[in-house]
């Protein structure tokens, strides 16, 4: 009889912890979801005009940064309880760089299946931009296990401008593969790369690339950009270099269709991936409403895949841009190349080192 009364006592200990483990995880669930949920217009971050941008700046930057650190502080929440499953697959974890940052299922791109499970998987997301919501795709430096797919997606998403923000070795480490060829022709799958033209700048590199689908013969041109002076986790030099960047990317944009996705990546497709996205969406926002809200910006984007924006640096370095690109507006003399800017008013005077693989 004794043995039976702890056997039941037992038995209700269990119960009761399992209960409250229950309850415990529920709770955990559902502050996750909430702050998932937190609608924009309740946080505190409004847009500022461009004529108050300034004092708003200084405001901010007051107490190391205080303001700014406290917005993105707001921003760690968001988007965070999403859907990830296609990532989780055991057949997918390997095509994933970092297994901390992996897509959202409600924006990742899929590829055409080529009849093989689980192989419309990449690590890669739409992104809105300021003029539509799938503007850009924010993707992972590829693997040597998805160089192929990294090229499949480029070819089935009509793509012809490619951004990469990374070395493929920073600091002894492999941040991406090297994706293409060098000087003769090599086959990705049923996607054929020839490099044309490489020039060569101090901060940055432009490729010209020849696909051509091997199956139907179709050929297109694409360019490669590929600015190389931008630490992980960090921020580049200057505004000016990446404003200007941004103004070579978005020109070669403007040339090409407009309902074509430009494909941006750096590492883990995050960090730098988020501040150039946010950095032309800005500079858009500027000039044509005349108001400043990168907190709006990066909350969308981190609505559509973890971590864009990744540091607070990177999110201060966000609104010096803002602020820089302001005073440019208002100043006679500009010493920034930021406005009115062309490919060719970048070269002029670089003396780049230009290379024909052709």
């Amino acid at each position: 009889i004794a043995g039976a009364v702890v056997g039941s006592i037992l038995g209700a200990i269990v119960l009761v912890v399992l209960i409250l483990g229950i309850l415990f995880w529920k709770r955990r669930s559902d502050r996750a979801t909430k702050a998932n949920d937190i609608p924009i217009s309740s946080l505190s971050c409004n847009p500022v005009k461009i004529q108050n941008f300034e004092s708003y700046f200084r405001k901010q930057q007051a107490d190391s940064n205080c303001g700014f650190a406290a917005e993105f502080e707001d921003l760690k929440p968001i988007g965070t309880s999403q859907s990830k499953q296609a990532a989780e697959i055991p057949e997918n974890k390997s095509k994933n760089r970092y297994s901390n940052v992996v897509p959202y299922d409600s924006s990742r791109v899929k590829l055409l299946s080529q009849g093989v499970l689980h192989d419309d998987y990449i690590n890669a997301n739409y992104m809105p931009g300021y003029n539509s919501k799938k503007e850009f795709i924010a993707a992972q430096g590829p693997l040597a296990n998805t160089v192929i797919d990294f090229w499949r997606m480029v070819w089935e998403k009509n793509v012809h401008t490619i951004v990469m923000l990374t070395k493929c070795v920073e600091l002894g480490r492999a941040k991406c593969e090297e994706y293409w060829p060098s000087s003769q022709t090599r086959n990705y799958g049923h996607v054929a790369v020839t490099m044309g033209t490489e020039t060569v700048l101090p901060e940055w590199t432009v490729r010209d690339f020849v696909l051509k689908n091997v199956k139907t013969n179709e050929k297109r041109k694409i360019q490669h950009f590929h600015f190389t002076s931008w630490p992980d986790h960090g921020v580049p030099e200057t505004t000016e270099l990446l404003i200007n960047f941004r103004h070579l990317v978005r020109e070669h944009m403007k040339q090409n269709l407009k309902n074509a996705p430009a494909l941006v990546h750096c590492s883990a497709g995050v960090g730098r991936t988020g501040t150039f996205i946010t950095i032309d969406h800005l500079i858009y926002q500027i000039e044509y409403d005349e108001v400043v809200d990168i907190f709006k910006i990066v909350f969308n984007l981190r609505m559509c895949r973890p971590l864009m924006v990744q540091t607070e640096e990177q999110y201060i370095f966000l609104n010096k841009c803002a602020l820089d690109f302001i005073r440019s507006k208002n100043s006679r003399n500009v010493d920034l190349i930021y406005q009115n800017t062309t490919a060719m008013d970048i070269y002029e005077n670089i003396n780049p080192v230009v290379k024909s693989n052709g």
